[in-house]
């Protein structure tokens, strides 16, 4: 039994070096790049942000965004809004968008459940399977994770790749000082033997590179400081009918 045992994994290692290998040189695939939308608010300068990246002794990375306060918006509109993210659509001055595409205006293209919440919490809820296609800069960026823990205090994303798991990314939502904190901590590879090292090194230096890590921290602040100009207008519409939302921009935070 234990040959067997042995050989099984011997194989997988085989298999997965020989997948790792292959993919080093194949081109990253592509995402289509939806047309940027013109929206009324200003764009955060991401700069003044505390953001930082590490390289693990495993070698895993750790990506570290502070984003910025966010005055007008509580934790419970930052997981109703994250729930909402993948259903909902809004009405922006006469212009339908899907609500990721307010998101950020010029990087981000489609994210759709892929498996529902078990229980059958529509959207983002503990359980479901999402999926994402955007950009960073020059860098396209697709994936799919499970949604492992969702609550008002924050949400953690297990992201998954030929069966194994590729990085988790918590979000941390607190009150500090009367204003909401949000804190993204993304672990990016995996702690298996041997395979681990593999993955991990394929990860730093096709996927996550030096030049990557920089414009992906610089989108998540960007994307996250948006929100105090419109989501207290679209938590103030919830439980609209077909998770559908009327902006005006004249109404809204300038």
């Amino acid at each position: 039994m234990l040959k067997v045992v042995c050989a099984s994994l011997l194989a997988s290692c085989l298999i997965i070096s020989a997948m790792v290998a292959i993919a080093w040189f194949l081109p990253q695939s592509r995402v289509y790049h939806d047309p940027p939308r013109s929206l009324p608010w200003p764009v955060p300068d991401h700069r003044l942000a505390e953001k930082s990246y590490t390289y693990l002794a495993d070698g895993r990375i750790r990506v570290i965004t502070r984003h910025l306060p966010l005055p007008g918006v509580t934790p419970d509109m930052l997981a109703w809004f994250y729930q909402q993210l993948p259903v909902a659509t809004v009405e922006l001055d006469g212009i339908s968008y899907p609500l990721y595409h307010l998101f950020h205006a010029t990087e981000h293209g489609q994210l759709w459940v892929v498996q529902p919440a078990p229980d059958g919490t529509p959207g983002m809820a503990r359980g479901a399977v999402i999926e994402r296609h955007e950009w960073f800069g020059p860098f396209d960026s697709k994936g799919r994770a499970l949604i492992s823990e969702f609550s008002d205090q924050g949400m953690t994303a297990i992201a998954r790749a030929a069966g194994l798991q590729i990085g988790v990314v918590e979000h941390r939502y607190s009150v500090i000082d009367s204003e909401t904190r949000y804190v993204v901590t993304a672990t990016l590879g995996s702690e298996l033997p041997v395979l681990g090292a593999l993955l991990n090194s394929y990860l730093r230096n096709r996927v996550f590179t030096p030049q990557m890590i920089p414009q992906w921290m610089r989108h998540q602040v960007e994307e996250v400081g948006v929100l105090p100009h419109f989501l207290p207008a679209l938590y103030a519409q919830r439980g609209a009918p077909n998770n559908h939302f009327v902006l005006r921009s004249g109404d809204l935070k300038p």
